[in-house]
């Protein structure tokens, strides 16, 4: 069982992707290798991508029982030069699962969580690259934070938590969710706390990671790397991604294989909340 990351769509994926045997997919973000470990069942060549070491090591393990696969660390917005320095060339799929896994929700020290208010605030996907959220709570000016909670959390209250933010910080350094929250409590009160809390720290985490600029990279690239009638799915748990996804499709002249995007099933959202914010669009290269 995958105890990382319980993969959404999967059905869906494989068989929009087209997956057979001795053709060559990549999955962008492998995670905890759900969707990369159907790859390699069904006789694809895989090459599994993730930022998250954690994530590469994990499917490594998982995948040590079956042929033809790589997966490596990196960022999806160097697709093209990853594909191409491990030899992956011309491709018949690729997968983007956005967003973060259920692991990393989990694990406090990556700092994705809103929940241990111990949690350090880093969201970064690679610690080695960028800086953490602290950073940015505790450099940005309100403006600054007021657009990033407002475009990437379109979060109503978005002046006034940057403006409290600001003020907070001058008599202490905001570095823990618990610092957040409490912040955030004051203005909101205690119902209704959580709600605001998961949109600020998707858009601090999104923007720590800049994955609205990698998305469009990654699928520049995924458009070099794609063999004719090849595949790209993505999966996306935001309007801002799903945005950039429709509006890459329609000027890179791809034949939209589904015309409106597929969401989970009832059962499946009810065996994995998570899927619920899920969109997948597919797309083919002509």
């Amino acid at each position: 069982m995958n105890t990382y990351h319980i993969p959404i769509l999967v059905d869906e994926i494989i068989e929009g992707l087209r997956v057979e045997e001795g053709k060559k997919y990549i999955d962008a973000t492998v995670g905890g290798g759900g969707h990369a470990i159907e790859i390699v069942k069904r006789g694809g060549i895989l090459l599994g991508i993730d930022a998250d070491i954690d994530a590469v090591e994990f499917t490594k393990e998982r995948l040590k029982s079956f042929q033809n696969w790589n997966v490596v660390q990196g960022n999806f917005r160097d697709l093209e030069g990853i594909a191409n320095k491990e030899g992956f060339g011309e491709v018949d799929g690729i997968l983007f699962d956005l967003g973060v896994s259920s692991r990393q929700l989990d694990d406090a020290s990556k700092g994705f969580t809103y929940r241990e208010d111990d949690s350090r605030l880093d969201m970064r996907f690679d610690p080695k690259m960028g800086e953490p959220a602290s950073n940015i709570i505790n450099r940005c000016d309100e403006e600054e934070l007021y657009e990033i909670f407002s475009t990437l959390g379109e979060e109503e209250r978005s002046r006034a938590i940057a403006h409290a933010l600001v003020s907070t910080r001058s008599v202490r350094s905001i570095e823990t969710a618990g610092d957040i929250r409490h912040v955030i409590e004051r203005i909101t009160g205690e119902r209704g706390t959580n709600e605001v809390l998961s949109r600020i720290f998707q858009a601090l985490r999104m923007y720590v990671n800049d994955e609205r600029g990698a998305l469009l990279q990654g699928l520049i690239g995924a458009k070099k790397l794609l063999a004719t009638n090849g595949r790209v799915a993505v999966l996306s748990f935001h309007s801002i991604e799903d945005r950039v996804v429709k509006k890459c499709f329609q000027e890179f002249g791809w034949r939209l294989v589904i015309k409106k995007p597929v969401r989970a099933s009832i059962e499946e959202q009810t065996v994995n909340r998570r899927s619920r914010s899920a969109k997948l669009r597919i797309a083919e290269k002509l």
